[in-house]
Protein backbone atom coordinates (compact mmCIF):
# COMPACT_ATOMS: atom_id res chain seq x y z
CA UNK A 1 0.00 0.00 0.00
CA UNK A 2 2.80 2.27 1.16
CA UNK A 3 4.55 1.63 -2.43
CA UNK A 4 1.13 2.64 -4.16
CA UNK A 5 1.01 5.90 -1.96
CA UNK A 6 4.24 6.77 -2.77
CA UNK A 7 4.89 6.34 -6.50
CA UNK A 8 1.25 8.55 -6.84
CA UNK A 9 3.12 11.77 -6.89
CA UNK A 10 5.52 10.73 -9.52
CA UNK A 11 2.48 9.55 -11.66
CA UNK A 12 0.52 12.66 -11.15
CA UNK A 13 3.52 14.71 -11.73
CA UNK A 14 3.64 12.68 -15.22
CA UNK A 15 0.20 13.38 -16.09
CA UNK A 16 0.46 17.07 -15.79
CA UNK A 17 3.31 16.73 -17.47
CA UNK A 18 1.82 14.84 -20.60
CA UNK A 19 -1.53 17.37 -20.44
CA UNK A 20 1.14 20.64 -20.21
CA UNK A 21 2.52 18.70 -23.60
CA UNK A 22 -0.13 18.22 -25.20
CA UNK A 23 -1.58 21.72 -24.63
CA UNK A 24 1.70 22.79 -25.51
CA UNK A 25 1.63 21.20 -29.07
CA UNK A 26 -2.30 22.08 -29.53
CA UNK A 27 -1.38 25.67 -28.87
CA UNK A 28 1.69 25.20 -31.41
CA UNK A 29 -1.43 23.55 -33.74
CA UNK A 30 -3.68 26.89 -33.84
CA UNK A 31 -0.09 28.68 -34.42
CA UNK A 32 0.26 26.75 -37.39
CA UNK A 33 -3.03 26.88 -38.57
CA UNK A 34 -3.21 31.19 -38.00
CA UNK A 35 0.04 31.63 -39.51
CA UNK A 36 -1.03 29.15 -42.42
CA UNK A 37 -4.15 31.70 -42.96
CA UNK A 38 -2.59 34.35 -42.86
CA UNK A 39 0.00 33.23 -45.33
CA UNK A 40 -2.86 32.01 -47.60
CA UNK A 41 -4.64 35.16 -47.22
CA UNK A 42 -1.17 36.92 -48.13
CA UNK A 43 -0.47 34.69 -50.78
CA UNK A 44 -4.08 35.52 -52.23
CA UNK A 45 -4.10 39.28 -52.11
CA UNK A 46 -0.17 39.11 -53.88
CA UNK A 47 -2.06 36.53 -56.42
CA UNK A 48 -4.66 38.97 -56.85
CA UNK A 49 -2.22 41.84 -57.12
CA UNK A 50 -0.03 40.28 -59.01
CA UNK A 51 -3.17 39.09 -61.61
CA UNK A 52 -4.41 42.42 -61.47
CA UNK A 53 -0.94 44.02 -62.23
CA UNK A 54 -0.71 41.83 -65.41
CA UNK A 55 -4.40 41.99 -66.47
CA UNK A 56 -3.60 45.90 -66.25
CA UNK A 57 -0.33 45.73 -68.06
CA UNK A 58 -2.13 43.66 -70.83
CA UNK A 59 -4.76 46.25 -71.33
CA UNK A 60 -1.89 48.73 -71.16
CA UNK A 61 -0.15 46.77 -73.92
CA UNK A 62 -3.44 46.09 -75.98
CA UNK A 63 -4.12 50.23 -75.38
CA UNK A 64 -0.52 50.80 -76.88
CA UNK A 65 -1.43 48.61 -79.71
CA UNK A 66 -4.33 50.01 -80.32
CA UNK A 67 -2.75 53.83 -79.71
CA UNK A 68 0.08 52.97 -82.12
CA UNK A 69 -2.36 51.35 -84.82
CA UNK A 70 -4.85 54.81 -84.85
CA UNK A 71 -1.30 56.76 -84.84
CA UNK A 72 -0.11 54.56 -88.03
CA UNK A 73 -4.09 55.36 -89.51
CA UNK A 74 -3.05 58.98 -89.58
CA UNK A 75 0.43 59.10 -90.81
CA UNK A 76 -0.65 56.59 -94.17
CA UNK A 77 -3.66 58.86 -94.58
CA UNK A 78 -1.15 62.11 -94.79
CA UNK A 79 0.52 60.26 -97.25
CA UNK A 80 -2.02 59.44 -99.55
CA UNK A 81 -3.11 63.28 -98.89
CA UNK A 82 0.37 64.32 -100.40
CA UNK A 83 -0.75 62.14 -103.57
CA UNK A 84 -4.40 62.62 -103.34
CA UNK A 85 -5.82 65.92 -102.16
CA UNK A 86 -9.01 66.87 -104.04
CA UNK A 87 -13.05 65.65 -103.37
CA UNK A 88 -12.83 63.86 -106.61
CA UNK A 89 -9.92 62.23 -105.30
CA UNK A 90 -10.75 61.48 -101.76
CA UNK A 91 -13.75 60.60 -102.60
CA UNK A 92 -13.04 57.08 -104.88
CA UNK A 93 -13.67 53.58 -102.89
CA UNK A 94 -10.33 52.31 -102.29
CA UNK A 95 -9.37 48.56 -101.50
CA UNK A 96 -9.30 48.10 -98.11
CA UNK A 97 -9.60 44.96 -95.99
CA UNK A 98 -13.37 45.33 -94.81
CA UNK A 99 -16.48 42.45 -95.49
CA UNK A 100 -17.19 44.45 -98.89
CA UNK A 101 -13.28 45.12 -99.81
CA UNK A 102 -13.33 48.65 -100.28
CA UNK A 103 -14.13 52.05 -98.14
CA UNK A 104 -14.19 56.12 -98.67
CA UNK A 105 -11.57 57.76 -97.11
CA UNK A 106 -14.03 60.74 -97.38
CA UNK A 107 -17.40 59.88 -97.55
CA UNK A 108 -18.98 60.45 -100.97
CA UNK A 109 -22.32 62.32 -99.24
CA UNK A 110 -20.95 65.49 -97.28
CA UNK A 111 -23.70 65.10 -94.39
CA UNK A 112 -22.52 61.88 -93.53
CA UNK A 113 -18.46 63.00 -93.37
CA UNK A 114 -18.18 63.37 -89.84
CA UNK A 115 -19.61 59.96 -88.91
CA UNK A 116 -19.19 57.73 -92.00
CA UNK A 117 -20.52 54.75 -93.23
CA UNK A 118 -18.20 52.52 -94.28
CA UNK A 119 -14.68 54.26 -93.82
CA UNK A 120 -11.08 52.67 -94.97
CA UNK A 121 -10.70 49.63 -92.52
CA UNK A 122 -6.93 47.47 -92.54
CA UNK A 123 -6.53 44.77 -90.81
CA UNK A 124 -3.31 43.66 -89.29
CA UNK A 125 -3.80 39.84 -87.69
CA UNK A 126 -6.51 40.48 -85.19
CA UNK A 127 -6.31 43.63 -84.85
CA UNK A 128 -8.01 46.65 -86.94
CA UNK A 129 -7.26 50.26 -87.64
CA UNK A 130 -10.44 52.50 -89.33
CA UNK A 131 -9.21 55.84 -91.02
CA UNK A 132 -11.68 58.77 -92.70
CA UNK A 133 -11.31 62.41 -93.38
CA UNK A 134 -14.19 65.60 -92.85
CA UNK A 135 -13.83 68.92 -94.25
CA UNK A 136 -13.18 71.49 -91.65
CA UNK A 137 -12.83 75.14 -92.03
CA UNK A 138 -9.86 77.13 -90.38
CA UNK A 139 -11.39 76.22 -86.96
CA UNK A 140 -11.57 72.97 -87.21
CA UNK A 141 -15.14 72.59 -87.22
CA UNK A 142 -17.55 70.66 -89.79
CA UNK A 143 -18.46 72.46 -92.71
CA UNK A 144 -20.56 70.57 -95.60
CA UNK A 145 -19.05 71.17 -99.13
CA UNK A 146 -16.99 74.08 -98.25
CA UNK A 147 -14.52 73.50 -101.29
CA UNK A 148 -12.00 70.95 -101.53
CA UNK A 149 -9.86 71.90 -105.04
CA UNK A 150 -7.10 73.77 -106.60
CA UNK A 151 -9.54 76.62 -107.84
CA UNK A 152 -12.22 77.48 -104.89
CA UNK A 153 -10.88 76.42 -101.79
CA UNK A 154 -6.95 77.03 -101.35
CA UNK A 155 -5.92 76.75 -98.56
CA UNK A 156 -7.99 73.63 -97.24
CA UNK A 157 -8.38 71.87 -94.82
CA UNK A 158 -9.24 68.47 -93.53
CA UNK A 159 -9.76 66.20 -90.31
CA UNK A 160 -8.29 62.65 -90.02
CA UNK A 161 -10.14 60.49 -87.57
CA UNK A 162 -8.02 57.12 -86.79
CA UNK A 163 -9.52 54.65 -84.28
CA UNK A 164 -6.92 51.85 -83.00
CA UNK A 165 -8.57 48.68 -82.11
CA UNK A 166 -6.76 46.00 -80.76
CA UNK A 167 -7.94 42.64 -78.73
CA UNK A 168 -8.46 44.86 -75.18
CA UNK A 169 -7.73 47.89 -76.18
CA UNK A 170 -9.38 51.32 -78.42
CA UNK A 171 -7.84 54.38 -79.14
CA UNK A 172 -9.45 57.30 -81.29
CA UNK A 173 -6.87 60.47 -82.32
CA UNK A 174 -7.39 63.27 -84.46
CA UNK A 175 -5.15 65.12 -86.52
CA UNK A 176 -6.19 68.71 -88.53
CA UNK A 177 -4.22 69.35 -91.57
CA UNK A 178 -4.05 72.47 -94.21
CA UNK A 179 -3.51 71.96 -97.93
CA UNK A 180 -2.45 74.07 -99.66
CA UNK A 181 -1.28 74.26 -103.68
CA UNK A 182 2.26 73.38 -103.93
CA UNK A 183 3.33 76.41 -105.96
CA UNK A 184 3.96 74.41 -109.59
CA UNK A 185 2.88 76.37 -111.70
CA UNK A 186 -0.88 74.53 -113.03
CA UNK A 187 -0.46 75.54 -116.47
CA UNK A 188 1.45 75.99 -119.56
CA UNK A 189 4.54 77.77 -118.50
CA UNK A 190 7.67 78.85 -120.52
CA UNK A 191 11.31 79.42 -117.98
CA UNK A 192 12.49 81.40 -121.12
CA UNK A 193 11.49 82.59 -124.75
CA UNK A 194 8.15 81.41 -126.20
CA UNK A 195 7.99 81.37 -130.71
CA UNK A 196 4.26 80.30 -131.50
CA UNK A 197 4.48 80.38 -135.34
CA UNK A 198 1.26 78.40 -136.00
CA UNK A 199 -2.30 78.22 -135.41
CA UNK A 200 -2.14 77.53 -131.58
CA UNK A 201 -5.23 77.31 -130.02
CA UNK A 202 -5.57 78.00 -126.01
CA UNK A 203 -9.04 76.91 -124.05
CA UNK A 204 -9.31 78.27 -120.22
CA UNK A 205 -5.56 78.30 -119.84
CA UNK A 206 -2.92 80.88 -119.87
CA UNK A 207 0.48 81.17 -121.39
CA UNK A 208 3.20 82.13 -118.99
CA UNK A 209 6.39 83.27 -120.02
CA UNK A 210 9.43 84.55 -118.06
CA UNK A 211 11.15 85.56 -120.90
CA UNK A 212 9.62 87.20 -124.35
CA UNK A 213 7.00 85.76 -126.50
CA UNK A 214 7.31 85.85 -130.17
CA UNK A 215 3.59 85.37 -132.14
CA UNK A 216 3.27 84.73 -135.91
CA UNK A 217 0.02 83.55 -137.61
CA UNK A 218 -2.96 82.80 -135.61
CA UNK A 219 -2.99 82.55 -131.79
CA UNK A 220 -6.16 82.45 -129.83
CA UNK A 221 -6.26 81.99 -126.52
CA UNK A 222 -10.02 81.98 -125.03
CA UNK A 223 -11.85 81.68 -122.00
CA UNK A 224 -11.31 81.67 -118.36
CA UNK A 225 -8.01 80.64 -116.73
CA UNK A 226 -9.77 77.71 -114.79
CA UNK A 227 -6.34 77.55 -112.88
CA UNK A 228 -5.60 80.97 -111.46
CA UNK A 229 -8.68 82.80 -112.18
CA UNK A 230 -9.72 85.67 -114.46
CA UNK A 231 -9.59 85.51 -118.79
CA UNK A 232 -7.00 83.57 -119.86
CA UNK A 233 -4.40 85.20 -122.19
CA UNK A 234 -0.36 85.81 -122.49
CA UNK A 235 1.87 86.90 -119.57
CA UNK A 236 5.00 87.85 -120.51
CA UNK A 237 7.71 89.92 -118.36
CA UNK A 238 9.53 90.51 -121.31
CA UNK A 239 8.41 92.14 -124.40
CA UNK A 240 5.35 90.60 -126.32
CA UNK A 241 6.05 90.62 -130.12
CA UNK A 242 3.18 90.18 -132.17
CA UNK A 243 4.90 89.87 -136.85
CA UNK A 244 2.32 91.34 -138.97
CA UNK A 245 1.13 89.33 -141.76
CA UNK A 246 -0.54 90.80 -144.76
CA UNK A 247 -0.64 93.95 -142.81
CA UNK A 248 -2.39 92.54 -139.86
CA UNK A 249 -1.48 91.27 -136.04
CA UNK A 250 -2.18 87.55 -136.44
CA UNK A 251 -3.13 87.69 -132.86
CA UNK A 252 -6.50 87.01 -131.59
CA UNK A 253 -8.49 88.57 -128.44
CA UNK A 254 -9.93 86.38 -126.07
CA UNK A 255 -13.26 86.68 -128.23
CA UNK A 256 -11.61 85.24 -130.98
CA UNK A 257 -11.70 88.03 -132.71
CA UNK A 258 -8.89 89.24 -135.08
CA UNK A 259 -7.08 92.53 -134.12
CA UNK A 260 -4.68 94.72 -135.07
CA UNK A 261 -3.71 96.26 -131.58
CA UNK A 262 -3.25 93.98 -128.43
CA UNK A 263 -6.07 92.78 -126.16
CA UNK A 264 -6.09 93.66 -122.35
CA UNK A 265 -5.63 90.21 -121.50
CA UNK A 266 -2.03 89.72 -123.29
CA UNK A 267 -0.14 91.30 -120.65
CA UNK A 268 3.12 93.06 -121.33
CA UNK A 269 2.57 95.38 -124.19
CA UNK A 270 6.20 97.16 -124.00
CA UNK A 271 6.42 98.01 -127.52
CA UNK A 272 3.54 100.48 -127.12
CA UNK A 273 0.91 98.88 -129.60
CA UNK A 274 -1.78 98.61 -126.87
CA UNK A 275 -3.52 99.85 -123.42
CA UNK A 276 -1.05 102.22 -121.72
CA UNK A 277 0.38 100.67 -118.32
CA UNK A 278 -0.12 97.19 -119.39
CA UNK A 279 2.87 95.49 -117.74
CA UNK A 280 3.76 92.05 -116.33
CA UNK A 281 6.83 91.72 -114.10
CA UNK A 282 8.86 89.14 -112.33
CA UNK A 283 7.30 89.76 -109.24
CA UNK A 284 3.76 89.52 -110.63
CA UNK A 285 5.16 86.36 -111.73
CA UNK A 286 6.60 84.86 -108.41
CA UNK A 287 3.17 86.34 -106.70
CA UNK A 288 0.89 84.43 -109.29
CA UNK A 289 2.92 80.78 -108.37
CA UNK A 290 6.41 79.80 -107.50
CA UNK A 291 8.65 79.26 -110.50
CA UNK A 292 11.31 77.00 -108.67
CA UNK A 293 10.36 73.45 -110.18
CA UNK A 294 9.90 70.43 -108.81
CA UNK A 295 11.80 69.68 -105.25
CA UNK A 296 14.22 67.19 -105.24
CA UNK A 297 12.44 64.84 -102.90
CA UNK A 298 8.97 65.20 -105.69
CA UNK A 299 11.68 64.25 -108.55
CA UNK A 300 12.64 61.09 -106.34
CA UNK A 301 8.82 60.35 -105.08
CA UNK A 302 8.47 60.21 -109.54
CA UNK A 303 11.69 58.27 -110.51
CA UNK A 304 10.72 55.54 -107.87
CA UNK A 305 7.18 55.27 -109.23
CA UNK A 306 8.20 55.38 -112.82
CA UNK A 307 10.84 51.97 -112.49
CA UNK A 308 8.12 50.15 -109.82
CA UNK A 309 5.19 50.66 -112.64
CA UNK A 310 5.86 53.33 -115.15
CA UNK A 311 8.81 53.76 -117.82
CA UNK A 312 11.97 54.57 -116.97
CA UNK A 313 15.12 55.30 -119.38
CA UNK A 314 18.86 56.80 -118.53
CA UNK A 315 20.89 57.17 -121.28
CA UNK A 316 22.89 59.18 -124.05
CA UNK A 317 21.52 60.80 -127.33
CA UNK A 318 17.70 60.42 -127.58
CA UNK A 319 14.60 58.27 -127.16
CA UNK A 320 11.56 57.74 -128.90
CA UNK A 321 8.76 57.21 -126.75
CA UNK A 322 5.63 55.01 -128.07
CA UNK A 323 2.57 53.95 -126.95
CA UNK A 324 3.56 49.82 -126.88
CA UNK A 325 7.12 51.12 -125.03
CA UNK A 326 4.30 51.77 -121.90
CA UNK A 327 2.53 49.60 -119.22
CA UNK A 328 -0.82 48.23 -120.35
CA UNK A 329 -2.91 49.56 -117.31
CA UNK A 330 -5.85 52.06 -116.15
CA UNK A 331 -4.73 54.80 -113.87
CA UNK A 332 -1.71 57.65 -113.30
CA UNK A 333 1.65 56.61 -115.16
CA UNK A 334 5.05 58.38 -114.33
CA UNK A 335 7.23 58.54 -117.78
CA UNK A 336 10.81 59.29 -116.68
CA UNK A 337 13.94 59.97 -118.77
CA UNK A 338 17.36 61.48 -117.71
CA UNK A 339 20.40 61.91 -119.15
CA UNK A 340 23.70 61.85 -117.34
CA UNK A 341 25.92 63.85 -120.13
CA UNK A 342 25.70 65.89 -122.82
CA UNK A 343 23.46 69.24 -123.80
CA UNK A 344 19.67 69.53 -123.31
CA UNK A 345 19.19 70.98 -126.73
CA UNK A 346 20.91 67.02 -128.17
CA UNK A 347 19.33 64.73 -125.40
CA UNK A 348 15.63 64.71 -127.51
CA UNK A 349 12.59 62.96 -126.08
CA UNK A 350 10.33 62.38 -129.09
CA UNK A 351 7.05 61.79 -127.12
CA UNK A 352 4.28 59.88 -129.52
CA UNK A 353 2.03 58.14 -127.54
CA UNK A 354 -1.57 58.86 -126.12
CA UNK A 355 -2.51 58.43 -122.39
CA UNK A 356 -4.97 57.54 -121.82
CA UNK A 357 -5.88 55.20 -124.93
CA UNK A 358 -8.17 52.49 -125.28
CA UNK A 359 -8.63 50.23 -124.07
CA UNK A 360 -6.97 51.98 -120.91
CA UNK A 361 -9.49 54.62 -120.30
CA UNK A 362 -8.23 56.20 -116.99
CA UNK A 363 -5.36 58.39 -115.91
CA UNK A 364 -2.70 60.56 -116.78
CA UNK A 365 0.77 60.87 -118.09
CA UNK A 366 3.21 62.81 -116.10
CA UNK A 367 6.42 62.69 -118.16
CA UNK A 368 9.45 63.94 -116.32
CA UNK A 369 12.76 64.57 -118.91
CA UNK A 370 16.10 65.78 -116.70
CA UNK A 371 18.64 67.03 -119.34
CA UNK A 372 16.78 67.01 -122.25
CA UNK A 373 14.78 68.52 -124.34
CA UNK A 374 10.57 67.34 -125.19
CA UNK A 375 9.09 67.14 -128.92
CA UNK A 376 5.52 66.50 -128.79
CA UNK A 377 3.62 65.60 -132.49
CA UNK A 378 0.25 66.78 -132.82
CA UNK A 379 -1.01 63.58 -134.17
CA UNK A 380 1.40 61.40 -132.36
CA UNK A 381 0.50 62.93 -129.09
CA UNK A 382 -3.39 62.15 -129.80
CA UNK A 383 -5.34 63.28 -126.30
CA UNK A 384 -3.01 62.83 -124.00
CA UNK A 385 -3.57 64.48 -120.46
CA UNK A 386 -1.10 64.97 -117.84
CA UNK A 387 2.09 66.85 -117.34
CA UNK A 388 5.20 67.60 -119.39
CA UNK A 389 7.69 68.86 -117.12
CA UNK A 390 11.18 69.72 -119.12
CA UNK A 391 13.21 72.28 -116.87
CA UNK A 392 16.43 71.84 -118.88
CA UNK A 393 15.63 72.12 -122.15
CA UNK A 394 12.45 73.38 -124.77
CA UNK A 395 9.10 71.91 -125.44
CA UNK A 396 8.81 71.77 -129.40
CA UNK A 397 5.84 71.26 -130.63
CA UNK A 398 4.93 69.85 -133.92
CA UNK A 399 2.48 69.21 -136.43
CA UNK A 400 -1.43 69.86 -136.44
CA UNK A 401 -3.15 66.24 -135.03
CA UNK A 402 -6.75 65.95 -134.31
CA UNK A 403 -5.94 65.54 -130.44
CA UNK A 404 -5.54 68.10 -128.01
CA UNK A 405 -3.27 67.90 -125.22
CA UNK A 406 -4.77 68.61 -121.35
CA UNK A 407 -2.61 69.24 -118.95
CA UNK A 408 0.60 71.29 -117.26
CA UNK A 409 3.57 71.85 -119.56
CA UNK A 410 7.31 73.64 -118.03
CA UNK A 411 9.81 74.07 -120.87
CA UNK A 412 13.15 75.93 -120.56
CA UNK A 413 11.58 77.75 -123.76
CA UNK A 414 8.80 76.41 -126.16
CA UNK A 415 8.79 76.27 -129.46
CA UNK A 416 5.07 75.75 -132.02
CA UNK A 417 5.86 75.14 -135.52
CA UNK A 418 2.48 73.72 -136.10
CA UNK A 419 -1.11 73.68 -135.01
CA UNK A 420 -1.64 72.03 -131.82
CA UNK A 421 -4.68 72.68 -129.36
CA UNK A 422 -4.46 72.76 -125.62
CA UNK A 423 -7.13 72.35 -123.55
CA UNK A 424 -8.09 73.12 -119.36
CA UNK A 425 -10.56 71.60 -117.76
CA UNK A 426 -12.73 71.51 -114.32
CA UNK A 427 -12.48 67.96 -114.15
CA UNK A 428 -8.57 67.76 -115.05
CA UNK A 429 -8.20 69.83 -112.02
CA UNK A 430 -10.68 67.93 -110.01
CA UNK A 431 -8.17 65.04 -110.21
CA UNK A 432 -4.31 66.68 -110.81
CA UNK A 433 -0.77 65.16 -110.81
CA UNK A 434 0.33 64.41 -107.12
CA UNK A 435 2.33 66.89 -106.66
CA UNK A 436 -0.15 70.07 -106.89
CA UNK A 437 -0.74 69.57 -103.08
CA UNK A 438 1.35 70.37 -100.06
CA UNK A 439 0.18 68.66 -96.68
CA UNK A 440 0.92 70.82 -93.36
CA UNK A 441 -0.39 69.64 -89.55
CA UNK A 442 -1.97 72.50 -88.24
CA UNK A 443 -1.90 71.06 -84.94
CA UNK A 444 -0.56 68.23 -83.01
CA UNK A 445 -3.00 65.28 -83.00
CA UNK A 446 -5.18 64.77 -79.96
CA UNK A 447 -6.60 62.04 -78.39
CA UNK A 448 -10.56 61.71 -78.85
CA UNK A 449 -11.16 58.59 -77.05
CA UNK A 450 -9.72 55.24 -75.39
Amino acid sequence: MNDGLETYPEKYSAICRKADLNAQHGVAMITVIILTAVLMMMGASMYFVASREGTMSQADYAGSQAFYYAEGGIENTLDILTYAGTEAQLTQPRPDQSDDGYGYLMDPTPSQREDPTDPVQMTIGNETYTVWVDEVDENGDHCAGCGLNLVSANPAFLLITAEGQSSQGYRKLQQRVRLEASGFPLTLYVDGNAELNGTVNMNNQSLFVRGNFYGREKLVVSGTDLPFGGAAGVFATGTIYAKANGGNSQIYTSTGDQSSYWDANYINDRDNRGPTGNKYTLADLQDQFETGGLTTSQLTILKGQAKASGYYVSGDGGFNIQQGDLPSRDGNIVVYVEFPSGEPADNEVDLKFEWPHAPYTEGKALVVVKNGSVVMTGSAIGDLQGSIYCPDGPVTIHGGGSGTFTGFVWGKGMIDIGNFPFNMTEEFLADPPFYAWTVVRETAWTEVDR
